[in-house]
């Protein structure tokens, strides 16, 4: 079912992930850790840096410009993953900007991009066999995917199907698994009315006994039991299922922890769910971008407080290969996303138009 404010929870879901990554970024490099996070900003309750300008995330990125494969080859039939493997050549520009070019050892999106060039199809270019085990379950097979849940609301399956296609051009198992979850979760947040209805259909998207779910039921369980005391959960997350427990850079499972973490404690507040998955650190603009989606499209656009609205000013730089591309303005991308549905439901039954949506002004 389409809702009838459909267009503004987009709006809200996209500037939800774009102030969640902003607010995040700051704090991400690995010197930050959670004690330093705490000792230096103590409680986060806003930007924990003022930007004059904010470059080009790659967290972003991937949701702006991976959709495209929908406009460029999958038009009338499902989404396939070649068609977000073209995407990634059709717009990355070969070590700038776009992903993080970190090495083809270190940055999973590095070594996809370059298995693409090569002439290795997706979903080949992401998978195990040919990255293997650690680059595969890296993280970003559940930061590029915020869009999938966007343009499919209430429909939690279609959305983690497309998730999982399109993150399997440079991820694979839990990676994938990753993907299903927070598309699912984001698609569900259209018609919730709790938190723990939207982790309930994420969990419904992914296998039982993948390590996925446990860490996610294992927060839960967490919670329950510590209902006020965020800290003492991102503890346990250390202990049990730290970076120390899972190779690379930066892997899926202990952030999923954080993003699991954030969404229970907050409570479905945007504004405090965001702060404790930047308070909690790792890979802190990843993980407040993912549930500043979720939450955003939870509370819509008046649950976003104006100290975090404000300063995106609706705007955000990207950086594809198309110039033309690179300055977006959010109401109007919201729009373009939505029109991924006019097939089911044209535009004009929807309340809220663009020109509504700029600057915030509600008519």
């Amino acid at each position: 079912m389409i809702p009838n404010d459909y267009l503004e929870k987009v709006y809200a879901g996209f500037l939800g992930m774009n102030v969640g990554i902003r607010l995040g970024a700051p704090v991400e490099p690995t010197e930050w850790t959670v004690e330093r996070i705490q000792r230096v900003h103590g409680d986060v309750t806003g930007y924990v840096k003022d930007y004059k300008t904010f470059s080009a995330d790659d967290d972003a990125n991937g949701p702006v410009f991976f959709i495209r494969a929908l406009y460029d080859d999958a038009h009338n039939r499902d989404l396939r993953p070649e068609d977000v493997g073209k995407a990634w050549l059709n717009y990355c520009r070969e070590g700038i900007g776009m992903i993080w070019w970190g090495g083809e050892e270190i940055s999973t999106e590095h070594r996809a991009f370059h298995n693409l060039k090569k002439g290795i199809p997706a979903p080949r270019s992401g998978s195990v066999e040919e990255n293997g085990i650690v680059l595969a379950e890296q993280i970003g097979g559940q930061i590029f995917i915020d869009s999938w849940g966007l343009i499919l609301p209430n429909n939690m399956e279609k959305a983690a199907q497309y998730a999982e296609a399109a993150a399997s051009v440079s991820h694979d198992k839990e990676g994938l698994f990753g993907a299903r979850f927070m598309a699912a979760c984001i698609s569900k947040a259209f018609s919730a009315e709790s938190i723990d209805e939207v982790i309930t259909a994420g969990l419904s998207m992914i296998p039982k006994e993948s390590t996925y779910a446990k860490v996610v039921n294992a927060v839960k369980e967490f919670h329950q039991q510590y209902l006020d005391d965020f800290r003492a959960c991102r503890e346990f997350l250390e202990k049990e299922w730290g970076y120390d427990r899972y190779p690379g850079i930066c892997h899926i499972i202990p952030n999923s922890g954080v993003c699991i973490l954030s969404l229970l404690y907050g409570a479905g507040d945007f504004a405090r769910t965001i702060e404790i998955a930047t308070m909690c650190g790792w890979d802190t603009d990843c993980n407040a971008g993912n549930v500043g989606t979720i939450t955003g499209v939870l509370r819509g656009i008046e649950g976003i407080p104006e100290h975090y609205r404000k300063p995106i000013n609706d705007f955000i730089v990207t950086s594809s290969v198309s110039g033309y591309l690179n300055n977006l303005d959010i109401p109007t991308f919201s729009t373009e996303l939505a029109m991924d549905l006019e097939p089911i439901i044209p535009l004009k039954h929807f309340y809220v138009t663009a020109k509504q949506l700029v600057k915030g002004h509600w008519k």
